[in-house]
C-alpha cells in the first residue's frame, strides 16, 4: 500500500504563490495534489544551501515547485536548515510546500535560507554568551 502524505504550506509559498492567475493556481495545485503528494520523490533533490528540499520541475511552465518531506529531512540530520515551525510535532508523512517559481527562485531561496542561518548562529553565540 502507497504511504499517504500530507501538504503543509510555509509562509513562503504564499509569498510564491499569491500572484499567480487563477489558471496557473489550478495547475499547480493538479501538479501539488496529483504528483508530489502521491509520489513526493519522483522529484530532484537539491544540494548546496538548499540541500533538505525537493524540486519538482516537470511543469510546462518552466516553473518549479520547492518542497521538504520530513522523513527525509529527519534522515538526513537537516530539521535546523529548513527551519519549518512546530518541526518536533510534525509527523514523517508530511510535505512542507516552500516556493514556487521559476529557476531564479533558487537563488532567491538560498539567499533567504542563509541569511536565516546566519541569523540563528548569531543568537546562538549570544545566548551562550549569556551563561
Amino acid at each position: 500500500m502507497p504511504k499517504t502524505y500530507e501538504l503543509r504550506q510555509n509562509e513562503l509559498w504564499e509569498i510564491t504563490t499569491r500572484g499567480l492567475s487563477p489558471r496557473m493556481k489550478a495547475i499547480v495545485n493538479d501538479k501539488v495534489q496529483n504528483c508530489i503528494k502521491l509520489n513526493p520523490y519522483d522529484s530532484e533533490y537539491l544540494h548546496f544551501e538548499l540541500e533538505g528540499l525537493r524540486s519538482y520541475n516537470k511543469m510546462e511552465s518552466g516553473n518549479r515547485i520547492i518542497f521538504a518531506i520530513c522523513e527525509e529531512c529527519r534522515k538526513n540530520g537537516l530539521e535546523n536548515a529548513n527551519n519549518c515551525q512546530d518541526c518536533e510535532g510534525l509527523a514523517d508523512n508530511i510535505i512542507i510546500l516552500f516556493a514556487f517559481g521559476g529557476h531564479d527562485t533558487y537563488d532567491w531561496l538560498g539567499r533567504r535560507r542563509k541569511k536565516a542561518w546566519k541569523k540563528a548562529k548569531k543568537e546562538k553565540r549570544l545566548q551562550l554568551r549569556r551563561r
